[in-house]
């Protein structure tokens, strides 16, 4: 399993000729241009980026991808976990995990919701001064539509950012003990977020995978009103989005040391017996 490797600068003590240099420059400046031109100009300017790293290190997430195998044998490792909803999280998510998006995860200058907007939709037209997406195309993981994405205050919900460990669950199976920096970098880290339908992620809401896979139910809202698991008899003949749901899932468990409950452990071991090798 591989870990994302920082990016070493290194120096060298031979100088070329001026015409290289020159030449160098020539290069770098046009495929800069043709970097923005390709619909990446929510980066703001170097001088608007911070001056300093944050003091919370960026927690280091494995690649996704994993063979089933792999991760059957991940999940199998994962240290077991009691959800325990002592009422602790409720009304407290801002001072437990920290204020929505305000964590710059990546130290690019862009707050984590237009990062993730940017990452996710086709098509953007992008503010780079503020980072901010003001239109751009959903292709909705969860459900299959395409969603025209138009910033404003009546339209801005119809995409949402859905992290695929909910907060709240997170909080109840480990979470409260961990120090406030761990949890609001989970909170921000884009390998736990995905842009998707807004009123999908509204349904799945705080479920962990024994209680809702992606196109598992037509009616997710009533499945959570009645309280009921996943019939792991009843899985699709195509598990196909329901593998890759639980393969996005496996790494942020590893990375942030999260424990499985039982039911959690069933879930995801039944969908991965399921997959490709």
């Amino acid at each position: 399993m591989s870990r994302r490797k920082p990016y070493r600068y290194r120096s060298s003590s031979r100088k070329g000729p001026r015409s290289l240099l020159l030449l160098v420059v020539v290069v770098a400046i046009v495929w800069g241009i043709g970097y923005f031109s390709a619909g990446q100009g929510d980066v703001p300017p170097t001088a608007q980026l911070p001056a300093s790293p944050s003091a919370v290190p960026a927690v280091p997430v494995p690649a996704s991808g994993l063979s089933s195998a792999e991760a059957l044998a991940l999940v199998a490792a994962l240290p077991d976990a009691v959800y325990t909803d002592n009422g602790s999280y409720a009304g407290n998510r801002e001072e437990l995990f920290g204020d929505a998006w305000a964590f710059d995860f990546d130290q690019n200058g862009c707050d984590t919701r237009n990062d993730i907007l940017t990452r996710d939709l086709t098509g953007t037209e992008i503010d780079a001064a503020t980072c901010r997406v003001y239109t751009g195309i959903l292709a909705d993981p969860y459900t299959g539509e395409t969603i025209d994405f138009v910033r404003g205050q009546d339209t801005s919900a119809d995409v949402q950012i859905d992290h695929l460990l909910p907060l709240k669950a997170v909080y109840a199976t480990g979470g409260e003990a961990w120090p406030a920096e761990k949890r609001e970098a989970l909170a921000n880290d884009p390998v736990n977020l995905l842009a998707v339908k807004g009123t999908e992620n509204s349904s799945k809401s705080d479920s962990l995978p024994s209680d809702w896979l992606p196109g598992f139910y037509p009616d997710v809202s009533d499945r959570h009103d009645l309280g009921q698991r996943v019939a792991w008899d009843d899985l699709p003949e195509d598990t196909s989005l329901q593998c890759w749901y639980v393969d996005k899932l496996v790494p942020v468990f590893v990375a942030y040391d999260l424990g499985l409950t039982p039911e959690d452990r069933a879930a995801m071991t039944a969908v991965l017996v399921t997959c490709d090798a």
